[in-house]
């Protein structure tokens, strides 16, 4: 998954946007039913942004560009599209809209009659790039260690993490929830921090027991692991937020 696709922090807006060419994006206005306004950008932001002539739908072709549906031809299904109610995404949803500020932009998100009907959840295993402060489901004191996981937790995500995603499984029975790690605990590490580092071997056994624990604590609240992935980003170290 392309990191430069992502979602608002605060996940207080949403919008669809439908790449033409070169990544090139055309956003629908209120005020035409025809008239496309094109904003461009490319990977290494030149350019950056840039606004673009208009185009127009039309059945007189008014640019170079062509798009071709061949029917007969099928390649993978879509599961869905999505986002992620990170730590600190929820935190500000929790924290920082009043109930009803919250209900709506829930609905507004999950809610296919109501809302743009978002179908995915990528969750972060602790923390990520997105976290109000850096944690696993087993931290301990430093210089120990939890093999056997006697202190694996999920109560962090209980007090604000876990009930919005209940409230958008509510809003969208069919939402399915990918799990994903950016750390395992600091402790199964080289690092013996979550950020840098790789799994010490030692470890192994433990963190896969540590997805095991997780997919059935989770469960055990009402939300069900569609699909994990052993981690975010593999081979990326990032230097300022938990990687591996």
């Amino acid at each position: 998954m392309n990191r430069n696709l992502f979602v608002s922090n605060a996940l207080t807006a949403a919008c669809v946007t439908v790449a033409l060419a070169t990544d090139a994006y055309a956003l629908p206005q209120a005020t035409s039913a025809t008239q496309i306004e094109v904003v461009e950008s490319t990977e290494n932001r030149a350019p950056a942004l840039e606004k673009k002539p208009s185009l127009h739908f039309g059945k007189v072709q008014s640019s170079a560009l062509t798009i071709r549906v061949e029917e007969s031809t099928q390649y993978q299904t879509i599961d869905g599209f999505g986002a992620s109610l990170t730590d600190s995404s929820a935190w500000l949803l929790d924290r920082k809209l009043a109930p009803e500020q919250r209900k709506e932009t829930i609905d507004q998100l999950f809610d296919p009659k109501r809302g743009i009907g978002l179908s995915i959840l990528r969750q972060p295993m602790g923390a990520s790039d997105f976290a109000v402060t850096e944690y696993s489901y087993d931290d301990v004191a430093k210089g120990e260690k939890d093999l056997k996981l006697e202190k694996f937790s999920i109560e962090h995500d209980r007090a604000y993490i876990i009930p919005l995603v209940k409230q958008a499984l509510a809003r969208n029975p069919n939402l399915k929830v990918i799990a994903s790690p950016w750390s395992p605990p600091g402790w199964m590490k080289t690092s013996q921090s979550m950020i840098f580092g790789a799994l010490s071997p030692e470890a192994y056994p433990a963190f896969a027991n540590y997805f095991v624990k997780f997919i059935k604590a989770y469960e055990a609240e009402g939300i069900p692991i569609y699909a994990i992935t052993m981690q975010n980003e593999p081979l990326n170290i990032p230097g300022n937020y938990p990687g591996m």
